[in-house]
This record gives C-alpha cells, structure tokens and sequence, in this order.
C-alpha cells in the first residue's frame, strides 16, 4: 500500500516535471505544492529528486497504459479521450502544463540515465496499452505496435505543438487523423482476413 503522503508526492511531481520538466523543478517546489515538509519527502525518497521525478514518470506511464487496456474495445473512444483530456489541460493551465512524460524526455530525459529510462519505460506503458486494444480488434500484433507506436508519437508531438502555439487545435487535427488512421488500418486488417478465406471457399 502506497502512503497518503507519498502518493501526494508523486502527483504533486507530475504536475511540475509537466510544467518545468526535470531540470526546471526542485524539492522546495514540490515540498509548496504537496503540501508537505522537506523531511517527509526525504522519509519517503531518500534518493531526493531524481528517485521523485523516475517514480512519478514511471507511475503516469503505468497508470495511463491501465486505464488504455481496461477500456471497453473503442480505440477511438480512448484516444480520443486522451486527446481531450490533454487539450482541457493545456487550456485549463494557461498552456503552462503538459504531458508528465513528454516534458521531462525533453529536458533531462538525455543526459540523466534513470529519468530517460523511466520516460522509455512510461511511453512503452502507453504504446502497450493501445497495442492489446488494437490487437483485441483484429489487427496483427506487429501493426497493432507500429500504429500504436504512431498514435504516443502523434500525441506527443500535438501536445509540443499545442503548448507552443497556445491552442489545442493540433491536438484535435492530429486526433482526427489518427482515427482516421486506425479505421484505415482496422479496415485493411479485416479484407485481409476475407480475402484468403473466399479463395479457400472458391478453390473447394
């Protein structure tokens, strides 16, 4: 069981590491917006800020590539939910807060070894979480990978895009690009499945 406390620190850390990245936020800022006293935060990572920012990344990538495998067969649904869910929050921030993952790979995912592990291991979540869903509808699990793959990129890159230009239309263009990538793919999928079954039926 993870502690109240603890559990404050990882979420208050995701939403600095989403609006400073890992560079830009440190232990006083996170002790303000916890709630809580620099010895706590210790008591609970006695490895301080980088052992913070791996756990806190980690814990998004796994939390959201859950919530992705546990939702009812809708790809489209659920990417598109994540897609409002990232515009609501970039409007409701002021354009400040991004995503808790990509942010931090920006800055200090390459030159400290844990953090850009933690970020690999939290886009993978993600790409997993769309892959089972995909296969679960009928594309091969090598597509399903590569279009998983590309909707984390398109999301990620929507999200940069979005924050810069201070408005969430790329996110909604690349959303609707990218349903109309898996409707395509989904639909290639599926005639490649009728067509060897036909020739068998003509052939007997």
């Amino acid at each position: 069981m993870v502690s109240d406390s603890k559990r404050r620190i990882e979420v208050a850390a995701a939403g600095l590491l989403a609006r400073h990245g890992y560079h830009g936020f440190g232990l006083k800022k996170l002790s303000e917006a916890a709630g809580l006293p620099y010895g706590s935060i210790y008591h609970h990572f006695p490895g301080g800020k980088e052992e913070i920012a791996v756990s806190a990344i980690a814990g998004t990538g796994v939390l959201v590539g859950r919530m992705i495998r546990q939702a009812p067969a809708d790809v489209f649904g659920t990417a598109a939910s994540l897609f409002d869910f990232m515009a609501a929050k970039l409007t409701a921030s002021e354009w400040t807060e991004g995503c808790p993952v990509g942010t931090p790979a920006l800055d200090g995912g390459s030159d400290v070894e844990s953090v850009r592990t933690a970020c690999v291991s939290a886009f993978d979540a993600m790409g997993q979480g769309f892959a089972e869903l995909l296969a679960d509808m009928g594309l091969p699990e090598g597509e399903a990978y590569e279009l998983a793959t590309t909707v984390v990129a398109a999301y990620e890159g929507a999200t940069l895009l979005a924050r810069v230009r201070r408005t969430d239309e790329p996110l909604y263009t690349v959303a609707a690009a990218m349903a109309r990538l898996i409707r395509l793919s989904l639909a290639e999928a599926a005639a490649g499945q009728v067509e060897p079954a036909a020739a068998e039926q003509n052939s007997s």
